[in-house]
C-alpha cells in the first residue's frame, strides 16, 4: 500500500537524520540562493532534514474560503487569481511551533502555503481564494497524515466549503499547495475539477518537505487540457520559509503580472487622423468618439466584464528594428475567451519576436464580452485598414497584410475574413454608424495565422466549405498541440477549408497543450511559411 511504503522510507530518513517531529503539510519555505532549474522552476530550500512531504505543523491564519480581503487589490475586477491550500494544525508548545510547518507575523499564525500566497499577493497583486472543504481536516498531526492517505487510496475528491465567483473574469491562477504523499491534495483536484480553465494560464508554487512538485504539474496540465501550465514556477522547501519572503517576491515579480496595459493619453490619437512611424512605437484608438459601430448596448460593468464601458479598442504598434529587412506586416490578436485578452502570453511577445526577424507588427486591442464576436471583427478590420493606408511609410506591399490570433483571437481574425473584409464597413452591423475616409481602403489580409483556432464560433469550429469558397479566404496556418482539447476541431477546420480550396499549412506540436502562446518554437516555422507566402503574392 502507497501509505506504507512511503511510510517506511519515511521512519528511515527519520532515524538517519535525527529528527523529531514530522509534519501535516510537507513544503518548506527558505532563503539562500534560487537557481532556476532547466524546466524554468525555481527552488529555494533550505536544509532537508524533515521527514517526507506530508510536512509539520501548518496553522493557517483563518478560515474565510472565498476571496479573501487584505489587499486593496480585492476590488473584484482583477484578471489574476491566487488560489492556495492550507490545513491549520495544532501546534501548541514553542518547541514544536519552531519545528513547524508555520509562520508567525505580528502575532498572526499563517501556513507556509497561505504565506507564501500572501507576498505573491503583496507583490502582483491579485485576488486571494482559500481552497477549503466541506468536512473539515482533523487538526491533529497523525489523524491527518492518515486522512490523505486514505483520500488518495480512494480516489476521493472533497466537497468544497466555496467557491469562485466570476471565475471567468481571471486570466491567470497562481496555484499555491504542499506537495502530499508525492501527489496534489485532494481537494486541489476537486478545485481543478469544478472550473474550466480554458485557455487561462496556470503558475504552480508547491510547498515540500524534499520532493518538489513530483509529478504534480503534469497532473494539473492533464486535469486541465486547456490551460497553459507555465513553466516558471516556484518550489519551496518547508524549513526556511520565514526568511523567504525576498525570494518569493522576486519569482513573483518575474512573472511579469504587475505590468498594467498601455492604453493611449490622447484621445485625438486615432487611426483616422495619424501618420503612421515606422520607427517609434505608437498606441491608437481605432474608432472616433461617438462613432463606433456596435448593437451591443453596454453602461455598467457589474463585474463580470475586464473592460469597462468607456474602453475604446485601440492598437499597439511594433516597428521592424532599423537596419532589418521589412517582410511585411501582421496584425496579432491574444485569446481569452472573449473574457480577457491575454497579452502576456500572446500579444506583445509575439509582436516583438515577429518585428525582430522582419514584420512590421501590430497588437490589436479589440472589443471584449459582453460585445459580441462581430463587433470584434470590425476593430480588426479597422486596423488592417489603417496599415493598408499606410503600406508605403511601413515599407511594405500592400498585399503583404497578414492576421493571425491565438484562441478566441483567431477566431476574431476568421470571424473578419469570413464576412468583413474588403470594403465592408461598420454600417453593415450598425446603421447609426457614419463610415469615414478610412472605411473606403481594402479590409482584405494575404495570410492567416491561426495559432490553436479555427474558423467558426467560441469552441465550434466551421466545416462550412461553401462559405468558405465563397470568402476568397487567404493562405491559412495552423498551430497546435496534441494534447489540446480541441484537435478534433482543428482537424474537421482544415479538412473542410481544403475542400473549400483553401491553401493549408499545418504544424502540430507533440505533446503540447492549449495556451502555450509563444512559447514552444512555432514562430520559426511560422515565418518561414509567411515568408514564402509574402514572396509569391
Amino acid at each position: 500500500m502507497k501509505r506504507m511504503n512511503i511510510l517506511c522510507l519515511c521512519m528511515t530518513a527519520l532515524l538517519i537524520l535525527g529528527i523529531a517531529g514530522c509534519g501535516a503539510e510537507g513544503k518548506d519555505n527558505s532563503t539562500g540562493s534560487s537557481p532556476v532549474q532547466e524546466s524554468g522552476e525555481r527552488e529555494v530550500s533550505g536544509s532537508e532534514n524533515e521527514n517526507g512531504d506530508l510536512g509539520a505543523g501548518e496553522i493557517a491564519a483563518d478560515k474565510q474560503g472565498s476571496a479573501d480581503a487584505g489587499s486593496e487589490s480585492q476590488s473584484g475586477s482583477s484578471n489574476i487569481l491566487i488560489a492556495y491550500f492550507s490545513i491549520p494544525e495544532d501546534v501548541e508548545t514553542t518547541d514544536a511551533v519552531a519545528g513547524a510547518s508555520i509562520v508567525i507575523r505580528d502575532g498572526e499564525k499563517m501556513g507556509n502555503t497561505e504565506y507564501v500566497a500572501k507576498v505573491i499577493q503583496q507583490t502582483v497583486g491579485g485576488d486571494l481564494f482559500h481552497i477549503e472543504t466541506v468536512e473539515e481536516y482533523p487538526l491533529d498531526h497523525d489523524p491527518l497524515v492518515d486522512q490523505a492517505a486514505d483520500e488518495q487510496d480512494e480516489n476521493k475528491h472533497p466537497e468544497l466549503l466555496n467557491h469562485v465567483e466570476n471565475f471567468e473574469q481571471y486570466e491567470t491562477i497562481i496555484l499555491g499547495f504542499p506537495n502530499w504523499w508525492a501527489d496534489l491534495p485532494m481537494p486541489v483536484y476537486t478545485f481543478l475539477e469544478e472550473y474550466d480553465f480554458g485557455a487561462k494560464t496556470i503558475i504552480p508554487f508547491v510547498t515540500h518537505g524534499g520532493s518538489g512538485f513530483s509529478g504534480t504539474i503534469r497532473t494539473i496540465s492533464e486535469l486541465q487540457p486547456g490551460a497553459h501550465v507555465s513553466e516558471n514556477t516556484l518550489s519551496l522547501s518547508r524549513n526556511s520559509v520565514a526568511d523567504s519572503e525576498e525570494d518569493v517576491a522576486a519569482w513573483a515579480e518575474s512573472l511579469g503580472l504587475n505590468v498594467t496595459e498601455i492604453a493611449p493619453d490622447n484621445s485625438g490619437d486615432t487611426v483616422a487622423d495619424a501618420v503612421a512611424d515606422p520607427v517609434d512605437q505608437q498606441i491608437l484608438y481605432l474608432w472616433e468618439e461617438g462613432n463606433m459601430p456596435a448593437v451591443t448596448e453596454y453602461t455598467e460593468n457589474n463585474g463580470n466584464y475586464a473592460d469597462d464601458p468607456d474602453f475604446r479598442p485601440y492598437m499597439v504598434t511594433f516597428p521592424v528594428p532599423e537596419g532589418t529587412e521589412v517582410k511585411g506586416a501582421v496584425l496579432i490578436n491574444a485569446g481569452g475567451a472573449f473574457q480577457f485578452r491575454s497579452d502576456q502570453m500572446e500579444g506583445t511577445p509575439v509582436a516583438q519576436e515577429l518585428s525582430r526577424l522582419g514584420y512590421q507588427s501590430f497588437v490589436v486591442n479589440y472589443r471584449l464580452r459582453p460585445y459580441t464576436q462581430e463587433e470584434g471583427a470590425l476593430d480588426l478590420a479597422r486596423a488592417v485598414r489603417f496599415v493598408r493606408k499606410y503600406a508605403d511609410v511601413y515599407g511594405i506591399d500592400e498585399k503583404d497584410i497578414a492576421v493571425m490570433g491565438f484562441s478566441a483571437g483567431g477566431i476574431l481574425a476568421g470571424e473578419m475574413l469570413l464576412n468583413f473584409d474588403g470594403t465592408v464597413n461598420g454600417s453593415a452591423l450598425d446603421d447609426s454608424y457614419v463610415p469615414d475616409e478610412l472605411d473606403g481602403i481594402s479590409a482584405d489580409a494575404g495570410a492567416d495565422g491561426m495559432i490553436y483556432s479555427f474558423y467558426g464560433r467560441l469552441s465550434v469550429a466551421s466545416t462550412d466549405t461553401d462559405k468558405f469558397a465563397s470568402s476568397n479566404l487567404p493562405p491559412t496556418y495552423f498551430c497546435y498541440g496534441t494534447r489540446d482539447p480541441f484537435v478534433g476541431e482543428f482537424e474537421e477546420c482544415v479538412e473542410a477549408l481544403k475542400e473549400a480550396g483553401v491553401p493549408v499549412e499545418v504544424d502540430v506540436l507533440e505533446g503540447r497543450p492549449h495556451g502555450y502562446g509563444y512559447t514552444e518554437g512555432w514562430i520559426p516555422a511560422y515565418d518561414a511559411w509567411l515568408t514564402g507566402i509574402f514572396e509569391n503574392n
